[in-house]
């Protein structure tokens, strides 16, 4: 067994080394380590203990955390800000101390906890994949209300699923909801195929026969071109905490609940905000 000196760079007449700890075969065939183990050293007086790492190890070095802390850390602080964070912003709120990552890690947090990297103003931005889909009524509430019920939801975007986004009620036609929705942050978008169609809606009107309207609508929307508009809102709702729009305030008298039955069907989680 022998430490060695290795210089890993130089920079004019600066070296930058490292130190490398060899050992010998017999011991990793004992030990049952393999390449790519994480392993937790600890200095105990004069000796240095080094083992593979577990899962319960505390992080003493916030250089160096082991995968699993790592992995938590990141979940953690990037549900706390769904917006997303650069690795400098990361690193400063969790105290790391490295300059770039481990990429190995990097790509393991994609398979693990939806991370997505993501290219934003010149910036790489850390987020995690949406994974649930919100749905809200607008019905009984005024714009400022009803921005403010999204802003304490932490929603940043909007898909209207009106088929015709015009409303008798002040504030929540397309154009000036959209200017609302603005200045409060959030991203609006009309996906108008979602709707449900006027003859639908008409015949609701006059016989108020819920369970036929929702039968129709149902059928409705397995129609092709509907269902490339589902597949859009699930690419619009992947990277932003997404809420679907219409008038009821009860999902339960709303064709959105259908939407959310399909998108649950897809893999999809359905909150509804009230």
């Amino acid at each position: 067994m022998k430490l060695q000196r290795q210089v890993s760079r130089k920079i004019g007449d600066a070296e930058y080394v490292k130190w490398v700890l060899v050992l010998p075969q017999d011991r990793i065939t004992q030990l049952g380590w393999k390449e790519g183990l994480d392993l937790f050293d600890e200095v105990k007086g004069d000796n240095l203990c080094i083992r593979a790492a577990r899962s319960t190890d505390k992080v003493l070095n916030k250089e160096e955390p082991i995968y699993s802390d790592f992995k938590n850390s990141i979940k953690n602080i990037l549900e706390r800000y769904r917006a997303g964070l650069t690795w400098s912003e990361i690193k400063d709120k969790l105290n790391y101390a490295q300059k770039a990552p481990n990429n190995k890690w990097v790509s393991q947090l994609e398979a693990d906890i939806g991370l997505k990297r993501i290219r934003s103003g010149g910036k790489m931005v850390w987020k995690l994949e949406q994974d649930t889909i919100y749905t809200i009524g607008y019905e009984g509430l005024d714009i400022i209300a009803f921005v403010k019920k999204l802003k304490d939801s932490n929603i940043q975007q909007l898909i209207d699923v009106r088929e015709i986004a015009l409303s008798r009620k002040n504030g929540f036609s397309k154009g000036v909801l959209r200017d609302s929705l603005k200045q409060g942050g959030v991203r609006y978008q009309h996906l108008s195929m979602l709707g449900s169609p006027r003859e639908l809606r008409h015949e609701l009107h006059r016989d108020w026969n819920y369970e036929k309207f929702f039968t129709e609508y149902r059928q409705h929307i397995t129609d092709p071109d509907i269902q490339d508009g589902i597949t859009q809102l699930e690419g619009l709702s992947k990277l932003k905490r997404t809420a679907i729009l219409c008038f009821e305030k009860d999902p339960a008298t709303c064709h959105r609940n259908i939407i959310g039955e399909e998108l649950k069907k897809r893999g999809w989680r359905i909150g509804h905000i009230t």
